[in-house]
């Protein structure tokens, strides 16, 4: 079994409480209905009287003046008589009688000047009894008014004194019961006792009924479906409890508001009068499920008629993150800036520096998926596109200046105006061979002079170089030494395949294992050594890869041949004019020795 959840278990307790039909009552005032019976005694211990005074007859009577302390009227043949103002109820400060009221009364006997004793009182009384008994026997509703407030309760004189405890006065607690006295009231009787003129009401129970009878009419009329008009009573994080007259109903977090996320508190304030749509009442416990984003349709039903790509909408800066802004256009529709299309500006810049949380902007749809929910909007959208010229502004072998923004490992960025960045790669630094890493040669802020070596404006990237503003030393060393120069080097190291001969700081020859001599050489370490000096021929050279190729055996050739021109051309100073084939046999015949 799964552990209890205590927010859960609050939530649940909330709910239950808001939707609950019986009253909270306190501790104070579960020990005073402890009290109920001692409370009786207190304030209506009885009135007492002898059967006599019950049978006294009830006479209709007028008031003709009411005085400091009686009340005077009319009993015929112009004769007046008075009646204690005592005797009439007090309802807050004052007497509850006025000059031509009709009222009862019942005579007592005589006064000690002839006049006759009245008792509206009395009247009142028996009157109050009469309806007493049978508002309790056919459990109907009898009218009084509360007179005073008392421990435990209130006094109500319904024609007598009755008394009503505090837990049986409202369905919930009342915290100041003196706000109630003078009030006209209904309540049924609990109890009576004719005999000691006491009785016990409850409005408590007279109000549960009406509101149950009212709430089974209202549940009755009302369908899943149809809408009804409540007021808001409480916002919590759950969700929020709405009165519906005397039905509560309640809306779940979900079904408040198309924006994902929001708290209902900020929705729905308590007090605000709101239509609504009935999701499920039930039979069973009267409770009213409602919605009230169900009133109007999914924003993301037609979220493509309502925002094409490539219109310009106004909304709010709601959060603002390092990938980007997020805008609320609508309820239930937010989309995103992000980081890269806040601006067409080079350079890495945060969208802190464009935009601020609770800015009202406006921006450009430029993408919409349905199926995620997610909208792409763009603020750079709205002016020209900088690229759009590219091509024309920086033309491939062009040179131009620039800034270092940032380094990474693979190279450095540079922007060139205030829109257009390019690269330059890692080997496009320096003709050395070798490079750690670019830091090495540049840092950020670093004022540069670049060339352009590729564009591609749809990809928006420009590759730059730095090396190439100068001949790369394989250029500068054919221009001095084109195809076909004996040149001269150090060998470096060794392959299978040859030698290599550094021809220049940087630059390296190849001597194939078959160009070291002209005789068969097995292993190139055989025929040479690592520092020696040799001279050889360029036979060919490879531009893409900067390869030259190497010849021993041709220099060695060459060399021959220019030893047999420069000794013929001796000898014919010397002899003259003699054959080819002697001078050449002569010296071979000095070669060998």
């Amino acid at each position: 079994m799964a552990p209890n959840n205590p927010n859960t278990d609050k939530n649940q307790q909330a709910e239950e409480l808001e939707f609950s039909d019986e009253p909270v009552l306190g501790e104070e005032e579960a020990a005073l209905e402890k009290e109920f019976a001692a409370l009786l005694d207190q304030h209506l211990p009885g009135a007492g009287g002898g059967s006599d005074q019950s049978r006294q007859t009830l006479m209709d009577l007028t008031v003709v003046a009411i005085r400091d302390n009686d009340v005077l009227v009319d009993i015929g043949g112009k004769e007046e008589a008075s009646i204690p103002l005592t005797d009439f109820p007090l309802i807050g400060e004052k007497r509850d009688v006025k000059v031509g009221q009709q009222i009862s009364a019942v005579q007592m006997g005589r006064n000690e000047d002839g006049s006759p004793r009245l008792s509206h009182r009395l009247a009142r009384t028996q009157q109050a009894q009469k309806h007493i008994q049978q508002a309790l026997e056919n459990k109907v509703p009898i009218r009084g008014t509360v007179s005073s407030v008392v421990k435990g309760g209130v006094m109500v004189d319904i024609g007598l004194e009755a008394f009503m405890p505090a837990s049986q006065i409202d369905l919930f607690k009342i915290p100041d019961l003196n706000k109630l006295q003078g009030q006209e009231i209904e309540a049924y009787v609990l109890e009576y006792d004719p005999g000691r003129k006491r009785a016990v009401l409850s409005r408590r129970q007279l109000l549960f009924e009406r509101r149950e009878s009212t709430r089974k009419e209202f549940l009755d009329k009302i369908i899943p479906g149809s809408t009804v008009k409540g007021k808001v009573k409480s916002a919590l994080d759950f969700g929020v409890f709405v009165e519906l007259g005397t039905v509560d109903g309640f809306i779940p977090r979900e079904e408040i508001s198309w924006d994902r996320g929001k708290s209902p508190a900020e929705v729905m304030a308590p007090g605000t009068e709101i239509e609504l749509k009935v999701l499920n009442v039930s039979s069973d416990t009267g409770k009213v499920t409602l919605s009230r984003k169900r009133l109007t349709e999914n924003p993301w039903d037609k979220i493509e008629e309502r925002f094409p790509v490539g219109s310009n909408v106004r909304g709010k800066v709601v959060a603002v993150q390092q990938y980007g802004a997020f805008v609320h256009l609508e309820e239930g529709v937010t989309g995103m800036i992000h980081a890269s299309d806040m601006s067409w500006s080079a350079g890495n810049k945060k969208p802190t520096d464009y935009v601020r949380e609770g800015d009202e902007v406006t921006c450009q749809v430029i993408e919409v998926n349905k199926e995620k929910k997610r909208l792409s909007l763009g603020l750079k959208q709205l002016s020209r596109d900088p690229w759009s010229d590219v091509e024309e502004k920086y033309t491939v072998g062009s040179r131009h200046k620039g800034t270092v923004t940032s380094i990474t490992n693979y190279g450095a960025f540079v922007k060139l105006d205030d829109f257009i960045e390019g690269m330059v790669h890692v080997s496009d630094l320096t003709w050395e061979k070798r490079v750690n890493h670019p830091k090495e040669y540049l840092k950020n802020g670093d004022e540069v002079e670049v060339v352009v070596l590729k564009l591609d404006r749809n990809e928006r990237r420009i590759s730059l170089g730095i090396k190439q503003l100068a001949d790369s030393p394989f250029d500068a060393y054919l221009k001095a030494h084109p195809q076909g120069s004996i040149v001269t080097g150090k060998v470096t190291r060794f392959a299978p395949f040859g030698a290599f001969v550094e021809l220049a700081p940087g630059l390296e020859g190849l001597i194939h294992i078959s160009q070291i001599d002209e005789k068969r050489v097995e292993l190139p370490e055989k025929a040479l050594k690592l520092g020696e000096e040799v001279t050889a021929k360029i036979i060919a050279t490879e531009k893409k890869n900067q390869k030259i190729s190497l010849s021993r055996k041709e220099a060695i050739k060459a060399a021959e041949k220019e030893n047999i021109r420069s000794y013929m051309k001796k000898e014919n100073k010397q002899a003259g004019m003699g054959s080819m084939a002697e001078a050449f046999q002569a010296l071979k015949e000095k070669k060998n020795g």
